[in-house]
């Protein structure tokens, strides 16, 4: 029995979406061609343009992103691609395991707004086209499951597959 068979149905759920989200080029590229924020963020559009570093500190902010894996997280904090308030995205991620959650807070709490808005919408995109290349549809919530992947299953519950021969005969 692994760690991974003692978690909560929940738990398992969000780490089977982040072992099997894997972005490929063409998600990234797709993702890069949006050319600005949703209408109702118009004001943080405005900061953006205005901020000189903007473009460093969205590369600064990025590289934390995909260095503590936190797309799915970002995307699931999302409706339609536009961040929920605080008190929701807490609500959205409240089942996630603890060690997923330690640098989406410090993400959260550190990342000017702005920055966030362009880091939600991008990761937003990147990941729903990849699951719905993978699952058919782009929408996942951790109660739809799966809580189980073949793929991380340990070999020790699996049935025997081979036959064995009498040789003696």
């Amino acid at each position: 029995m692994t760690e991974f068979d003692l978690l909560p149905p929940l738990q398992k759920a969000w780490y089977v979406e982040y072992w099997n989200f894997q972005p490929e080029f063409h998600h990234l590229a797709a993702a890069n061609c949006v050319d600005g924020l949703a209408d109702e963020l118009a004001d943080l559009q405005e900061l953006a343009e205005e901020d000189e570093d903007f473009e460093n500190l969205l590369y600064e902010w990025e590289e934390f992103v995909e260095e503590g894996n936190l797309s799915v997280l970002l995307e699931q904090s999302c409706d339609d691609g536009v961040m929920l308030p605080e008190e929701q995205v807490y609500l959205r991620v409240k089942d996630c395991p603890r060690e997923m959650l330690a640098s989406f807070e410090t993400l959260l709490r550190h990342c000017p707004d702005y920055v966030l808005a362009y880091l939600a919408l991008h990761h937003y995109l990147i990941v729903r086209m990849d699951r719905a290349e993978r699952n058919g549809k782009p929408d996942w919530r951790p109660s739809d499951g799966p809580f189980s992947d073949p793929y991380w299953e340990g070999p020790a519950w699996k049935k025997a597959s081979f036959v064995t021969r009498n040789y003696a005969r």
